[in-house]
């Protein structure tokens, strides 16, 4: 956890967002004091807060689906929102889960897109899977795939699961952890629920 909070500092540092100072967010212990802001007004607070040090042409959207708030970040340079391989994005998302978890407790997760980019990563996990499974099929043998976060790989293991010619398996430890095809009876291991 320390590291992780390490890298979001760095991470934030190089944007230039941790040498203006606090956001603005006040976070209470749970329990401790009646809350005057919604779990909503508090996202919004802090992700406008911190958007704006990035890039003032920054705005969001909000969106609640029961406990899930889906958070559309717009305008600006989104290209550098979302970061190298989505990690700015992520580290925001993860930053503002921190930001409710503090305030309300576990009760709500977040999930924030920028310019399309979790669907079109969403679109390239499902062609790779498509392509590995056709690479398989051909040439018989197992194929790995390059590491994957664990919403990804599960997406991998649900896509191939029914497939008639190939099952999946994962390996690997942490950042290395993948998602291996292998032809239908050809796996080691419980092949397909591991994510």
């Amino acid at each position: 956890m320390d590291e992780r909070k390490k890298n979001i500092d760095e991470l934030l540092s190089d944007l230039g967002v941790l040498e203006e100072g606090p956001i603005g967010v006040e976070l209470k212990e749970t329990g401790k004091e009646p809350k005057s802001k919604g779990p909503k007004e508090v996202l919004e607070e802090f992700l406008v807060g911190l958007l704006l040090r990035l890039d003032p042409a920054h705005y969001v959207e909000v969106r609640q689906e029961e406990t899930l708030f889906k958070v559309e970040v717009k305008g600006g340079d989104l290209g550098r929102f979302i970061g190298k391989e989505g990690k700015t994005l992520r580290a925001v998302e993860y930053l503002a889960g921190v930001v409710l978890a503090k305030t309300f407790g576990g009760a709500y997760r977040v999930q924030l897109d920028a310019a399309g980019y979790r669907k079109r990563r969403e679109e390239k996990i499902r062609r790779l899977a498509q392509e590995a499974a056709e690479t398989v099929i051909r040439t018989g043998k197992p194929l790995p795939l390059p590491p994957m976060r664990p919403s990804e790989r599960r997406l991998v293991h649900m896509l191939l699961k029914e497939h008639p010619q190939v099952t999946t398996e994962s390996q690997g430890e942490r950042e290395e952890r993948h998602v291996v095809v292998y032809p239908r009876g050809g796996a080691s291991g419980t092949p397909a629920e591991e994510a």
